[in-house]
């Protein structure tokens, strides 16, 4: 059965692609900056404290993983949330490159594609897709980790 670390704050995001991605039977480790308000409980859940602090921890985190999805809530309007896009986006690409992560997955808002996908579009050692926050987000990142239909330098709606 497919593993994959889902990353993010605790938003509307992260929870629907969560949802998504039990809802397929996918084995989730949610590494989430609050797990005391994820109540949830499947069997296919493991839930981490997200550690953005300790470069060292994110990285043993997400060693072994192919795929990692990384959310980003898409209220721009958020102050502490774009506070922690601005801070740690760069650290969590990071931690995911050197644990050998071979795929990334960056869900955010559309207003953010560029600020997102300018990293991205930098690195040659990962495959990555960005999808927007517009339509069914949740089940085409889900889609992504079964069946990758969309590679680097692609902008997936």
């Amino acid at each position: 059965m497919k593993e994959v670390a889902l990353t993010g704050s605790n938003c509307h995001i992260f929870a629907d692609v969560l949802s998504a991605l039990l809802h397929r039977g996918i084995n989730v480790n949610a590494f989430v900056t609050y797990p005391e308000r994820l109540m949830l409980e499947d069997i296919n859940l493991t839930v981490s404290r997200l550690d953005v602090a300790d470069r060292d921890e994110l990285r043993r985190g997400f060693e072994g993983y192919h795929d990692v999805i990384m959310t980003f809530n898409d209220d721009q309007t958020d102050v502490d949330s774009n506070d922690f896009t601005l801070h740690y986006y760069n650290e969590l690409v990071n931690a995911a490159r050197d644990a050998g992560v071979r795929r990334l997955i960056v869900v955010g808002s559309p207003e953010s594609a560029a600020f997102f996908m300018g990293d991205l579009r930098r690195r040659n050692d990962m495959d990555w897709v960005f999808i927007s926050t517009e339509g069914d987000y949740a089940d085409r990142a889900a889609r992504e980790v079964v069946a990758p239909q969309y590679h680097k330098e692609e902008y997936a709606y």
